[in-house]
């Protein structure tokens, strides 16, 4: 997917730099503003999944606890759990981010969606792909992650599209579940 997002980036004559995604040096300074953000935005993603479990809760009853039986494989083995935490990191935090944040985002707002209600109905759109994408998680699962997407969404907007932040963010909440699935599994 990310190869598809670079080669129309490519045939647009567009930059990484215009979806948010800059290369270059920061200061120090910078990225400890950038490391505060990104926290913030992970408290804030956090909290959108936890919402939508909360209203799933409300609407179907409690889930039934989560079906991890497939990252068995981490329990106790710290080096896979290294190994799976630089493959997620790629393709989830960094192509996630890429992917449903800076390319969608920016493609459907082209549409002629440039206007304040237009930005809120990109986000939305975004952030119900997002959700619909994850549904291997449920129906609990992909309202989560549809509200975890629209939060990750203003949070891109608001911030100017300056990506590495969610990217940044994307990671914490990968690192929070998979080590948690390492300490807890079975």
């Amino acid at each position: 997917m990310i190869g598809l997002v670079w080669l129309g980036i490519k045939l647009r004559g567009q930059k990484w730099s215009d979806f948010g995604l800059t290369f270059g040096r920061i200061r120090l300074k910078e990225s400890f503003r950038i490391f505060l953000l990104s926290l913030l935005v992970c408290i804030l993603g956090l909290a959108g999944y936890m919402l939508g479990t909360l209203i799933m809760a409300n609407i179907s009853g409690m889930p039934e606890s989560a079906d991890l039986s497939v990252y068995e494989y981490l329990h106790n083995n710290i080096f896979m759990l290294i190994l799976t935490l630089i493959g997620v990191y790629i393709i989830s935090s960094f192509g996630e981010e890429v992917v449903y944040r800076a390319f969608l985002i920016n493609r459907i707002s082209e549409l002629g969606l440039d206007t304040k209600y237009g930005k809120i109905a990109t986000v939305l759109i975004s952030a119900v792909i997002f959700g619909l994408v994850h549904y291997e998680w449920g129906p609990t699962g992909m309202v989560s992650t549809g509200l975890m997407g629209l939060v990750l969404g203003i949070c891109y907007m608001k911030l100017k599209k300056k990506l590495w932040i969610l990217v940044l963010a994307h990671a914490y909440m990968d690192t929070l579940l998979l080590v948690q699935v390492y300490l807890t599994s079975k």
